[in-house]
């Protein structure tokens, strides 16, 4: 029976390709808008002195962040514990430098103390056992006034679900548009039956913190960042917008309501 690192690594090697796809919550205007401004907040804060700077893309993918980050004036380091997603992302080209490097998946070994001007990551943390182990790992790579870049990850709001937030889920389910193609999709029902009947907390992609009771924890990550000289610079709690949204349900909401975090900390 695979770990969950191995389900991980495989899952996303047989999903590198479609990757893009199937995450309409990713690859959307509204969504990479905002996360083009926060990126750019993120890479104008950095102290380093460095030019150009050198950003480690933890965790990849397909490389949604190395293709903002090369934009931004950055030479990357593109990290992933899935070859399929490495390949994927050296195949691309890029305005600068990008160089891929294997994790695996527990710290940040191959990469030098001191030796990247930050360290970015987004919808990546929940897919590590011991995610608040690695706040070190970040610092010891980071050189002094380097940043730290964490994203799209649930908020607390996202679980404790307050009365606005199920108001906005279910108009927002009533008034989006259906995706028919889901129900032609045979892998969908697959994982149905693994919920169903044979590990309810099975997941396609490897996620393992995506439960009520097992999710990451903002507050530890926090404490762990700030134990490891790493202050915070900048938070926001966002409302995400995912492709099948009705744009004015969502717009009347924005503002009121969010279901995914940003963080932005830096070395001292």
């Amino acid at each position: 029976m695979k770990t969950p690192l191995e389900h991980n690594i495989a899952a996303h090697d047989k999903s590198a390709k479609k990757y893009e796809q199937v995450h309409g919550e990713i690859y959307n205007d509204v969504e990479q808008t905002r996360l083009q401004s926060c990126l750019l907040k993120a890479v104008s804060s950095i102290q380093t002195g460095s030019n150009p700077v050198i950003a480690l893309d933890f965790g990849c993918g397909a490389g949604n962040l190395t293709e903002h980050l090369t934009g931004l004036g950055c030479e990357v380091i593109a990290g992933d514990v899935s070859q399929g997603f490495l390949d994927l992302v050296a195949k691309r080209v890029y305005v600068m430098p990008v160089r891929t490097v294997k994790l695996n998946g527990i710290d940040l070994s191959g990469i030098s103390d001191k030796s990247v001007d930050m360290v970015a990551m987004y919808s990546v943390l929940h897919h590590i056992p011991e995610y608040l182990s690695l706040m070190k790992e970040f610092s010891r790579v980071l050189k002094k006034g380097g940043v730290v870049y964490i994203d799209h990850e649930a908020s607390l709001a996202f679980w404790n679900q307050p009365e606005s937030y199920r108001k906005f889920l279910i108009e927002i389910k009533r008034k989006s548009r259906i995706n028919l193609k889901k129900f032609f999709i045979a892998t969908n029902y697959v994982d149905w039956i693994m919920r169903r009947f044979v590990d309810s907390r099975y997941q396609r992609e490897g996620d393992i913190h995506v439960f009520l009771n097992d999710h990451v924890e903002w507050d530890k990550i926090r404490e762990e960042l700030k134990n490891v000289g790493i202050e915070e610079l900048y938070e926001e709690t966002y409302l995400l917008f995912r492709r099948e949204y009705n744009q004015r349900v969502y717009q009347s909401y924005q503002k009121e309501i969010g279901d995914m975090h940003v963080f932005i900390g830096i070395k001292k």
